[in-house]
């Protein structure tokens, strides 16, 4: 009798096991961006939000990162800033934000925004270059260009000119570096998206 039910039990067992599903690559991997080298008269780097997405945290590391409900924003902030933080006035900001349009794979801005109420021209360090570690993972080209504007930004500031922004269409890209508004509380920025034009 124990035999019967020992066999028992392992004839249920045999029966019982089914084979692992098998898992298919899916579609939908994200790819991650291979840094090429590009020329002078090449078009900008493409990339997709996803892998601009991996590039930013691979730089940043140490801040959080959340997205919005339809994922088409992620937002780096430092981490001791609350998660769904928004920026007030004349308080300690540092920002990164990369946005899509919600029928698009493609990234539409990348944002760097930084306030050091200590200093302004440690705000505007700390942008352009946030911006610049990024970009210098993506495209040699960039960051060039980010230190050209700033120059400019430094130059104009010296000369006690009110024009502290600056914005170049280069490689591609619209830059926008601005720095005009940190006397009324708010971040130093800069913008870099595709020129759709």
């Amino acid at each position: 009798m124990k035999k019967l039910l020992l066999l028992s039990v392992i004839l249920l067992a045999a029966c019982n096991k089914q084979d692992e599903p098998s898992v298919e690559p899916s579609k939908a991997t994200i790819i991650p961006y291979v840094k090429k080298h590009h020329a002078k008269s090449d078009p900008p780097a493409q990339l997709d939000f996803l892998q601009l997405v991996q590039v930013v945290i691979s730089s940043f590391p140490n801040a959080q990162a959340s997205y919005n409900s339809n994922a088409t924003e992620l937002r780096l902030l430092s981490k001791h800033i609350p998660s769904d933080s928004k920026f007030k006035t004349y308080e300690n900001w540092y920002s990164i934000k990369i946005t899509r349009n919600i029928d698009s794979e493609n990234w539409s801005n990348f944002l760097v925004e930084i306030r050091d109420n200590q200093s302004y021209e440690q705000s505007k360090t700390d942008a352009f270059n946030a911006c610049k570690d990024v970009w210098r993972n993506i495209d040699h080209r960039v960051p060039t260009v980010i230190n050209e504007l700033a120059s400019r930004i430094n130059k104009y500031g010296k000369n006690s000119s009110s024009a502290t922004a600056q914005h170049i269409i280069r490689y591609g890209y619209l830059f926008n570096l601005d720095a005009s508004h940190f006397n009324d509380g708010y971040p130093v920025s800069c913008s870099i998206s595709y020129n759709n034009k």
